[in-house]
């Protein structure tokens, strides 16, 4: 991700794109199940209103027609919901896709820690954007500190101006808003060594709950890169003395094998489950499709923070902003997930549409306790 008016280079959507598309036709086998499935719905004689009440529920696209994503997205939500994940809109199923649809907006599990990542384009207005943190329900600052998007080759570490940093997440604290630090990351033993040098003392200065490496290409495409093994044993000896834990980030389909070792160290993994304007993902299952691949191949026994996007939230196709942005929420909550991070403060405020959906995550419901 850059500090920037968008988000980091397309790479982490067209990566969602590309595995979106293995993930329904990966193996014959696979096909034959889905196409078996549409044979089954199409026996039903659901009329394309049911169809559509079905697809808004698992998050495909809401044409009133049974297809290979759609009975891939049921499969996908049935799994959440410990049903047979089979595709299939049998009456058990479709039961439970009726409940879910009906589910009021206090009776949902709760999100109690929502925040956004934010970095040099606070800095003339650290002010304004805490106090617009504190108006709109966020509760947590992840401060970026560098800009590493571009670099492949082995480069000098580095952060923004110390004294910026130690202020926004000093007015943050002080306002209430739990503050983490995130810094880019490359397997470079001299990168390491400087980052660990610069980092630990700006964790202690600035109260940080936490520093968070994000692991982009920077990372999986480094070019002269020490062993992935190595590079992460080397962070785990060069970090030991951190006063805080260490969490990492990185798209929702990055290289397993290259992200695996750095996942191991830290505490915490936080996927970046994006669906926007423009990709293939979809709100309503970006969230589940990233989470079982992370959980699969990661480790189930590290907790989870989910990154979700604020950019480009118009133009999804069949829902509004609130709807496309409450459909990955919901996607949360199936799998008792308590915590969201945004991309990012920036998009938030220029967009009121977005701002009011953030706004209303930690709001009880009207009527409710």
């Amino acid at each position: 991700m850059q500090d920037k008016d968008r988000p980091s280079d397309p790479h982490d959507e067209d990566s969602v794109d590309e595995a979106l598309d293995a993930h329904w036709v990966s193996s014959p086998t696979r096909r034959a199940r889905l196409e078996s499935a549409i044979r089954y719905n199409d026996e039903q004689h659901y009329d394309a209103t049911q169809i559509k009440r079905v697809q808004r529920v698992v998050g495909a696209k809401p044409d009133g027609a049974w297809g290979l994503r759609t009975v891939d997205a049921v499969s996908i939500w049935q799994r959440q919901h410990q049903l047979g994940a089979d595709g299939k809109v049998g009456p058990q199923t479709l039961a439970a896709l009726e409940r879910a649809a009906s589910i009021r907006p206090e009776d949902r599990p709760k999100i109690a820690t929502v925040g956004a990542w934010t970095g040099q384009a606070s800095f003339p207005r650290i002010a304004k954007d805490v106090q617009f943190c504190v108006d709109h329900g966020l509760n947590r600052l992840d401060v970026v500190v560098n800009d590493f998007s571009k670099r492949r080759g082995p480069a000098p570490f580095d952060t923004y101006r110390p004294s910026k940093i130690v202020e926004l997440c000093q007015v943050a604290r002080d306002r209430g808003l739990e503050v983490h630090l995130m810094s880019w990351i490359m397997p470079h033993a001299t990168f390491i060594e400087q980052a660990a040098e610069q980092l630990i003392p700006l964790c202690e200065q600035t109260g940080a709950s936490s520093l968070q490496w994000d692991a982009e290409e920077p990372w999986t495409k480094a070019m002269d890169a020490l062993p992935y093994e190595e590079a992460a044993d080397r962070i785990a000896r060069a970090f030991a003395d951190l006063p805080c834990p260490m969490g990492v980030n990185g798209i929702g389909f990055v290289p397993a094998k290259r992200f695996r070792p750095l996942a191991e160290i830290c505490d915490y993994l936080l996927p970046q489950c994006y669906a926007t304007a423009g990709s293939r993902a979809r709100p309503q299952t970006v969230v589940s499709l990233c989470v079982d691949r992370w959980r699969e191949r990661f480790g189930r026994d590290k907790r989870l923070v989910i990154g979700l996007a604020a950019y480009r939230q118009e133009g999804i196709e069949g829902l509004t902003p609130q709807q496309a942005m409450n459909s990955s929420l919901d996607n949360v909550r199936a799998y008792g997930l308590d915590t969201v991070v945004y991309w990012s403060l920036r998009q938030i405020r220029e967009s009121p549409e977005v701002a009011a959906a953030v706004a209303a995550i930690r709001e009880p419901a009207e009527g409710s306790a």
